[in-house]
């Protein structure tokens, strides 16, 4: 399978990235720091459609795990950023997946 996931470079989406690399499966993280790993990553910034777009054409899932961490002070500025961060990676994703011809087949969200 084909499978996409955006905020993948954390602690979470590199064990998920590695497991599932380890199945077989081709695994294309989108990060702001892309860095060498058995699996393909790309660049993306998380708040403007680019290049990265064309990944999502004829993949089989996208898993978002886009988020500021919340290992933080819940002040109102970190909250505020907390929600920002998934729902602006959310609605990019949503936008980008309209402009490939072959939509992925399943997208779910997750962040922590």
């Amino acid at each position: 399978m084909k499978i996409i996931i955006p905020g993948g470079s954390g602690q979470v989406g590199t064990m998920l990235a590695r497991a599932l690399h380890r199945q077989g499966h081709q695994v294309v993280v989108l990060t702001r720091r892309p860095v060498r790993a058995p699996w393909r990553t790309l660049f993306w910034d998380g708040l403007t459609l680019g290049p990265w777009v064309e990944v999502l054409d004829g993949a089989d899932a996208v898993i978002n795990l886009v988020g500021r961490s919340v290992n933080c002070r819940y002040n109102a500025a970190n909250r505020r950023e907390i929600l920002e961060s998934r729902v602006q990676s959310t609605r990019l994703i949503g936008q980008a997946i309209q402009h490939v011809p072959r939509p992925p087949h399943t997208w779910l969200q997750a962040s922590t």
